[in-house]
Parts: structure tokens; sequence; C-alpha cells
């Protein structure tokens, strides 16, 4: 008998197995990421955010807010949108961008869109390359505190720089990538763990070590001797994190790219951060202001048992139970015999 109940137990959990497998579906649920939009910015969170973007100098921000607005179909009071149009006016954009261009080409560091065009010129035109990998590397050789990262991401630079010569720009993507994560570095908006990944790339693709053999006496000789040192670098395994950092670039604009960065701690992060940013495009950066790292939580899965796993259960069940009443049953039967 006991053999009986466990053979009994035994073809269940193949049954079940079975069952389960081929009459059964999944489906993950993603977040509606507009629907929660639509709860949170609503007319006067909207008409507050973009006030206190105006009252800071933001002019940015106040566009991202504006940008939801026209998105979600919010009516936003006119004379707040004038006073957007006119800080935003050609005179006033052109003025406020010169200044910041030239200190975002001179330091590197970004707080709008015309700072970080300045970054990316000169990181992209080799200049911000040079003149961090010289900077810091001048105080790894003397022993004093360096910006180890800095001088990392600036090597790193130097040799997609030099490849992209070589491949007649076809790593033009890859080389505006690296900028980009420079540039979010400098302006503090790169977290903890996105830090952390990088670290781990760039041990795989430099050795420090080999610094030591570059003459920093002057700019100049630096400029020669450093060349064997680009040379043996490997960027091979930043190529995917840095093309998917433009395909953001190609979806929103640089300044953007820079900003979501902040929302990256790891490279699944990242790439929703694509994702998002392939539906939203130039209103991304505001969809992230609203609702944060929301965006990125991941799906519910949801199971969906099929109408044929149910009968196949409930014909189990009655099998199951016709056997056993078959062997009670019977034993009635031999004792009565007997």
């Amino acid at each position: 008998m006991r053999k009986i109940i466990a053979l009994i137990f035994l073809l269940s959990a193949i049954f079940f197995g079975w069952a389960f497998k081929y009459t059964y579906s999944t489906k993950v649920q993603e977040p509606n990421i507009d629907e929660e939009l639509k709860e949170v910015a609503t007319k006067e969170y909207l008409e507050n955010r973009i006030e206190e973007a105006l009252k800071e100098d933001n002019i940015d921000d106040a566009k991202s807010y504006i940008g939801i607005a026209n998105y979600l179909n919010v009516p936003i009071k006119s004379e707040l949108k004038s006073k957007v149009e006119k800080q935003d006016s050609p005179i006033a954009s052109t003025i406020r961008g010169a200044k910041e261009f030239a200190s975002g080409f001179i330091t590197g560091k970004s707080k709008s869109a015309a700072s970080l065009g300045g970054s990316v010129v000169s990181d992209f035109t080799v200049v911000g390359d040079l003149r961090d990998s010289y900077k810091e590397g001048s105080k790894y050789l003397q022993g004093e505190d360096y910006d180890k990262f800095l001088l990392n991401i600036s090597l790193i630079g130097l040799a997609i720089t030099a490849s992209t010569y070589v491949s007649f720009g076809a790593t033009a993507p890859i080389k505006t990538g690296e900028a980009i994560v420079k540039t979010a570095y400098k302006s503090g908006k790169l977290t903890k763990g996105f830090i952390k990944i990088l670290d781990k790339k760039f041990s795989k693709s430099i050795d420090l070590k080999l610094v030591k053999n570059v003459d920093f006496s002057s700019f100049s000789k630096f400029k020669n001797s450093s060349k064997a040192v680009v040379k043996s670098i490997n960027p091979k395994p930043f190529k995917t994190l840095f093309k998917q950092l433009n395909r953001i670039k190609n979806n929103t604009s640089y300044i953007d790219s820079v900003k979501l960065l902040k929302y990256a701690n790891n490279e699944k992060d990242l790439a929703k951060i694509v994702k998002v940013s392939g539906k939203y495009r130039e209103n991304t950066v505001g969809v992230f202001k609203v609702l944060g790292k929301r965006v990125l939580r991941t799906g519910k899965v949801v199971v969906k048992y099929t109408s044929k796993f149910i009968l196949n259960i409930i014909g189990f069940v009655f099998s199951v139970l016709g056997f056993l009443a078959t062997i009670f049953l019977g034993n009635i039967v031999r004792r009565e015999v007997l």
C-alpha cells in the first residue's frame, strides 16, 4: 500500500511539472510610465517646478517641465511660459551660452547645454584628455594625491581618439560616450555604483604603472612620450557602454545624456534609460525629474493559467480519487470474502 501511495505522489509530481510547463503563460507587465506621469505631473505640480527653476535661473529644467506639460497636454499659465521664453530668447541664450561654453571648454564641468558643449568639444578634440592626463599623471608620478578615475578616463579618451583617426571616424560614437562619462564625473553626476563598474573596466584596460615611463617635464614632451602608453590601452571593455551613451545622446541631447547618468547604478539601469529615451526623446529628463528612479523599476511578472491547465488538474484529481476508491473497495471485498 505504501509503495502504491509513493507511486501516486511521484506520478503527481511528474504530471504537475508537465502541466505547469505546457499549459500556462507568463508576461512581464512593464510599468505604465504615462499613467504615473499623469498622476504626479498635475498643473499645480508643473507650474510650481517651473517657477522654482526660474528662480534658480535654471532655464534647462524649466524647459524640461514645460516639455512634460506639452506631452501630457497640461495647460500652463501663459505668463509663466512667457517668462521661460524671455529667459530663453536668442540674445539671453547667446550671452549665457558663450560664458558657459568657455567654462566647459576650460574646466570640463557642465551645468547647462552650453557648458557641456564646451566640455565635449575640448574632450572630443583631445584637448581635454591631454590636459587632464598631464595634470593627474604628473601628480601620480610625483606621489601626490591624484584623481585616479579622471586619469584613467582621460587615458581611455586618448586611446579612443587615436583609433578614431585610424578608423576615419568609425569610433566617433564611442569617443562621444567617453566624453559624456568624463563630463558627468566632473559634474558629480555619476553614482558610486556606476563608478565601481567603470573602475573594473579600467583594470582590464589600463596598466597605470606604464605611466611612470612617460616624461612629464613639459607638456610637449608628455604628448610625445605618452604615445606608447596610449597604444597599450585596450578600450574594448568600454565599447558597449559608450555606444549606449551615444544612443541616449542621439535620442535626447548632450546635456540630457549627462543628467540621466545620475539615475544609473549599473549597466542594467543604463540599458533601461536607453529604452526609455527611445520613447520619450527630448522629454526623457523631464520624465525622470518627475518620477525619479521609479522609471527604472522592474516590471511585474504576470502568470496566466489557461483553461486547459485547470481542466487537466480537475481530471487528474478525479483520476486519483477514482484510483484510491478502487483500491479501498477492493480491500473491503477481499475482507468480506475472507
